[in-house]
Parts: C-alpha cells; sequence; structure tokens
C-alpha cells in the first residue's frame, strides 16, 4: 500500500476525500491525517511518504510556507494541493513553491484519479525531484516554441498573459474582451494543448516559461 498524508484543518473535508480515494483507488493507500503543519511536518519526520495531499489554508501555518518547507526537505514527494482557491489566482504561486499539481476542491472523481496518477507516475520517472522552475529544460511533451505554430496569435497572447498570473476577468479587461470571449479561447487552448483544467496549463506555462 502507498502511504498518503492528507493535511486539512476540516475533518469533514478530510473525511471525504478519504472516503472518495478508497473508492477511486480501493485497497491502494494508506491514509495519515494532519489538521495543521505542525503536525504534518511531525508525521513527515515519522514516516516515508508516497503523496501528500495538502490544503494552502491552515490555521497555524500558510499553506505556502507548509509547502516550501515540505518541498526542502522532501524534494521526491509528490504534492498535490487541494485548495478552494481559484486557480487563476493561486496556481502558479503553488507551482513555483515546489507543488506538483493544483486541483481545486470542488474537482470531479475523474479528474482527481487522473491527477494522481499523473503525479504518481512522474514520481517513478524522478519528475518530481525539480523543485524550482527550470532554467533550460522544457517539460516533456509540446515545447514553448512549437505551440505558437498551432494557436492563434490571441490565443497565445492570451496563454502568456495566464502565465505571468493574469485572471479571468484581468485578461479581459487588459484586451478590452468579454469575459465569455476569453473563456471561449481559454477552451480552445486546453483543446489544442490536451491538457484538462486551468491549473494544468498554468503548470504548463510554468514548466515550459511561458509568460508575458
Amino acid at each position: 500500500m502507498l502511504r498518503v498524508l492528507l493535511v486539512d484543518d476540516h475533518i469533514l473535508l478530510r473525511s471525504g476525500v478519504i472516503k472518495t480515494l478508497l473508492n477511486i483507488f480501493p485497497q491502494r493507500f494508506r491514509f495519515h491525517e494532519a489538521s495543521t503543519g505542525q503536525e504534518a511536518l511531525e508525521l513527515l519526520h515519522r514516516f516515508r511518504f508516497n503523496l501528500l495531499l495538502l490544503d494552502l489554508s491552515l490555521p497555524d501555518n500558510t499553506g505556502f510556507g507548509l509547502l516550501k518547507n515540505i518541498r526542502s526537505s522532501a524534494s521526491n514527494l509528490p504534492i498535490v494541493v487541494l485548495s478552494s482557491h481559484p486557480a487563476e489566482q493561486y496556481a502558479e504561486r503553488a507551482l513555483r513553491a515546489g507543488a506538483s499539481a493544483y486541483v481545486n476542491k470542488g474537482i470531479g472523481t475523474i479528474e482527481l484519479k487522473e491527477t494522481i496518477e499523473r503525479v504518481l507516475g512522474d514520481q517513478k520517472k524522478g519528475k518530481n525531484k525539480r523543485t524550482c522552475l527550470p532554467e533550460d529544460t522544457i517539460a516533456d511533451g509540446m515545447g514553448s516554441e512549437d505551440i505558437t505554430t498551432i494557436l492563434s496569435p490571441r490565443e497565445f497572447q492570451m496563454v502568456c498573459m495566464m502565465g505571468s498570473g493574469f485572471t479571468i476577468t484581468e485578461i479581459a479587461k487588459e484586451l478590452d474582451l468579454r469575459i465569455s470571449s476569453v473563456s471561449t479561447y481559454k477552451s480552445r487552448v486546453l483543446d489544442k494543448l490536451k491538457l484538462r483544467t486551468t491549473g494544468d496549463l498554468i503548470k504548463y506555462c510554468v514548466e515550459n516559461r511561458i509568460f508575458v
């Protein structure tokens, strides 16, 4: 069994996540729970974990501070941030701090399953060892130079802005577009790049150094 640490200060949410994952991955995971950053650090010192599920809002520590602390001492540990904050506002910051993936707490079970399988697969391939933004490497798959050949100029401009941390609303204002139009561009980009979520797109931008 793989050992999983779930860090969230809401006991009902922890129970719901565990129940969901036990249904998705029967007899695959053994769970440990922590409600504070300090409890999480103590468990990390006691056990060797295969996966960390982390909420950013903790009572005794900012999630970002804990994320950096964990990453500095366990650089190969896959970390999935489970957050109620919009991906457009926090995903890039979390990924730069060392998260392997960022998903919203309203995520569907299929997407959650695929995210966990991906980060565990990356861990086996050694892709989770990098803790900061790559300086001279491009992530596996389509590189930043390639996307200019399949995205329209407007789509590429939007991707660059998202990579720089702009929200959909801010992009719409900056480009003098309707929010619905920007959302349509984003959907087209996700389809063309074979990505599923806004978090995936922001992670792609971070890994490939795509920004304004």
